[in-house]
């Protein structure tokens, strides 16, 4: 028996495909920027005019729409959040674990970074040059043992890593096991923190022979609200950020970017962008050169990725002149960034882990 009266059908269906009509259209015409903030990517581009060889105009359409659904980042956060609390985790970039958001395990073998050091060392002797390497333990495994087990089980993995780069006497152990991960390492990004920094930059120069200064005798900012990589990868709603902390030599210094010539190696206004880490050297360079004609130290060359960053602003206040290389942004390869540097003091490699076994870009270009 029925209770009520039903809608009928033809009514129900033009009131869907109203209902679908407007959400289009309303996605259509909700204002979204080109590039995702929260997620550090480009969205999909508007589909291009249908091909008669190509049949690919509906998945360009529905790409699209799915980048520009309204309040897209809401429904971000709550996918990213389910996959969490159900345990999947499988399309994220970055998960949640021990009170920080941290980058996934890194998956290589030991042989890997033997023959990465292998190719730093043949480097450093064609520099005439004493050298280091700085590879610090990644954040997740630093904090592993706060972790359940099947998620300490896969940081573990990097064990291997870690051993080969410990029995070389080159290795600067900058971050030991059992350092406390929380004062080295953002919650929300994978970088050094300034205390990570100093003592990376304590290393380097004790090896040297050069003074240590300590953290007050440096020009230092700090900038609250830093949400670093980790973070965007993962997906997550922003409930907290970071303080991210600056410091530089207070005078004297001049920096030249990829030809760009600055007299400062921090850049405040960077630090409200997406990508706050770009404060430090106004972001990533492929070939940056730090002078300081007060410093006591030599000319240092540094092969990097972006983990040197906020390294190099300490380094400047003890080498008179630093060279910095990128691979990932240096068109040439490492032999031809030494001859363009020409005589040097000192050689450093710093890298993360996962750069140092699994960059391509590394690995290409320090071979030859």
């Amino acid at each position: 028996m029925k209770t009520g009266k039903s809608i009928p059908d033809r009514i129900a269906v033009i009131g869907g495909l109203c209902l679908l009509l407007g959400m289009g259209m309303f996605a259509l015409l909700w204002p979204q920027k080109d590039f995702s903030d929260a997620e550090r990517r480009y969205l999909a581009s508007a589909p291009q005019a249908p091909s008669l060889t190509e049949w690919k105009t509906d998945q360009e359409t529905e790409s699209y729409l799915a980048d520009r659904i309204p309040l897209r980042n809401i429904w971000v956060g709550i996918d990213s959040c389910a996959q969490v609390v159900t345990g999947r985790r499988t399309t994220l970039g970055s998960w949640p674990a021990a009170g920080a958001i941290l980058e996934l395990p890194v998956k290589s073998s030991g042989e890997k970074a033997a023959r990465r050091l292998r190719q730093f060392a043949a480097l450093a002797e064609k520099a005439g040059a004493e050298w280091q390497v700085i590879v610090p333990r990644s954040h997740g495994y630093l904090l592993r043992e706060k972790m359940n087990g099947l998620l300490r089980t896969q940081y573990e993995q990097e064990t291997e890593i870690y051993k080969v780069l410990e029995e070389d006497p080159h290795f600067a152990d900058v971050l030991p096991d059992g350092t406390a991960a929380e004062e080295v390492y953002y919650r929300t990004d994978h970088h050094w923190t300034l205390q990570g920094a100093w003592l990376a930059y304590a290393a380097v120069c004790r090896a040297d022979g050069l003074p240590v200064f300590e953290l007050d005798e440096f020009e230092r900012t700090s900038y609250p609200g830093f949400c670093g990589t980790t973070r965007s990868r993962s997906g997550l709603p922003v409930f907290s950020g970071d303080t991210i902390e600056c410091a530089e030599p207070k005078a004297g210094v001049t920096m030249n970017a990829d030809g760009a010539v600055y007299d400062r190696l921090i850049f405040p206004e960077r630090a409200e962008t997406y990508d706050g880490y770009a404060v430090y050297l106004d972001g990533n360079h492929g070939m940056t050169e730090i002078l300081n004609p007060d410093a006591p130290g030599g000319t240092l060359l540094v092969y990097k990725d972006s983990f040197a960053n906020c390294l190099l602003p300490l380094l400047a206040a003890d080498y008179r002149r630093i060279a910095a290389v990128d691979a990932r942004y240096y068109a040439g390869t490492f032999s031809q960034a030494l001859e363009a540097v020409g005589t040097v003091d000192r050689v450093l490699f710093v890298y993360s882990a996962d750069s140092l076994v699994n960059d391509t870009s590394v690995a290409g270009k320090a071979a030859r």
